[in-house]
């Protein structure tokens, strides 16, 4: 069972929905900090951040056994492997940011979101590529 169209699992489908509010949370988080005001820019940075561990643990159970599979010199392959690469870099890069492991100025933060925005374009794409019954 999936969302409409789709034969994806509970995991999939949770990690979607979770990716896709921190994305929106980082996004007003952005917001925030444009307006100065840098308490709620931090509160939804950690909540996006949260947002996108909780969904790699959640699909980290599915990347153990399904992701070597799927790996190969394939569009889909490059895809998924394109897809884990900046997922990966955008959280740990989010959690340095949050712990304060990385010096808080606009271009990490920026890097962090333009990687985050491509993760999150890849992994709809695989999302709709994997699942969808259209295709």
């Amino acid at each position: 069972m999936g969302f409409p169209g789709t034969e994806a699992g509970l995991l999939a489908d949770m990690t979607l929905v979770a990716q896709t509010a921190g994305f929106l949370a980082i996004f007003l988080g952005y917001i925030y900090a444009r307006k100065k005001n840098f308490l709620k820019h931090d509160i939804t940075a950690k909540i996006a951040v949260l947002l996108g561990g909780l969904s790699f643990v959640w699909m980290g159970f599915s990347l153990v056994s399904n992701f070597l599979p799927l790996i190969s010199m394939t569009f889909m392959g490059l895809l998924i492997v394109s897809h884990a690469i900046t997922g990966l870099l955008a959280l740990f890069m989010g959690i340095f940011l949050v712990f304060n492991e990385i010096k808080k100025t606009k271009t990490p933060m920026r890097v962090v979101f333009l990687l985050w925005a491509a993760a999150m374009f890849l992994g709809v794409i695989v999302y709709i590529v994997l699942y969808s019954t259209i295709f």
